[in-house]
């Protein structure tokens, strides 16, 4: 197949090595080629074009590996010379409504439109990190990858957009564990009892990761007041300690708006299911779900 990967960068680069093994015909774009990125052209013997318009109209793949912030506008000046059935796929860290936009003027003009998203660091893992994927065409792309040993997971049931957005709550998960990690450790180790800390919290790894996150969320609609004086009086601590701390305040707000909401509007059970604890979550703080 004839594969133009535009932004020859990590990314771009990354893939390109085993499709060109693979035996793919394959072209690089890139609008500043990076000296790695023409050593790479040279080496392999591979066409490099600075136009996205000359690039990709004769191409059966296209793959864009750009930054987000012009993700829409690459696609749209890729998208306009493409072949119909030609397939496209967005690698870019993007919005995903605007994915969905480029997705929207993909199906027009009759090519297919997968959003594939990195879920790990490509820079340690190479091509063989994580992979989500959503979007007309998906087998296809699934099929490439793997020509490349990456493993590309579907999202079940979704559209492009999809597994861009899936990304971004990952990372607000992630990034706020990593910062809550960090603050609750350093202070563990000024005590000296890291591992003390980890036998403590070794019952976490009895549940599996979707009940232990379920019971949470369900139990803070019940018990976020009593929760918040244990937030607060650990906030205390660590300000004692002169502990740096800047992650716990935002959890105490979000106990003391939570415990605040349960004064004017209580649930009507003890023990709610998972729905109807997000119900009230969305109708308490006014969005709609």
């Amino acid at each position: 197949m004839k594969i133009a990967i535009i932004g020859a960068g990590e990314v771009g680069l990354t893939y390109a090595n085993p499709w060109v093994a693979a035996g793919h015909e394959l072209i690089l774009c890139d609008l500043k080629p990076s000296p790695r990125a023409q050593d790479f052209a040279k080496e392999h013997g591979l066409a490099l074009f600075t136009s996205i318009e000359d690039a990709v109209p004769d191409c059966d793949i296209v793959v864009s590996c750009v930054f987000g912030t012009v993700s829409l506008q690459v696609a749209e000046q890729a998208l306009a010379p493409m072949q119909a059935g030609a397939l496209f796929i967005d690698m870019t860290t993007a919005d995903p409504q605007q994915i969905r936009q480029a997705a929207a003027i993909a199906a027009e003009r009759a090519i297919p439109y997968v959003d594939v998203a990195i879920l790990g660091a490509i820079a340690l893992t190479q091509a063989r990190t994580n992979l989500l994927g959503a979007g007309v065409g998906l087998e296809r792309a699934v099929a490439l990858f793997a020509e490349a040993g990456a493993p590309l997971k579907p999202v079940e049931g979704g559209a492009a957009g999809d597994a861009a957005a899936l990304k971004i709550l990952r990372s607000v998960f992630t990034k706020g564990l990593e910062a809550l990690t960090i603050e609750c450790f350093m202070a563990a180790e000024k005590q000296g009892i890291t591992e003390q800390l980890h036998d403590a919290l070794s019952d976490i790894d009895q549940a599996s990761l979707r009940d232990f996150l379920g019971a949470l969320i369900r139990t803070h609609v019940v018990h976020a007041p009593r929760r918040l004086k244990e937030v607060e009086e650990a906030e205390r601590q660590l300000r004692v300690a002169e502990m740096p701390v800047a992650v716990l305040p935002g959890v105490r707000e979000v106990f003391a708006r939570t415990s605040d909401q349960l004064a004017k509007e209580p649930l009507e059970t003890a023990s709610p299911t998972l729905d109807q604890a997000f119900d009230w979550l969305f109708k308490v703080n006014g969005v709609v779900k």
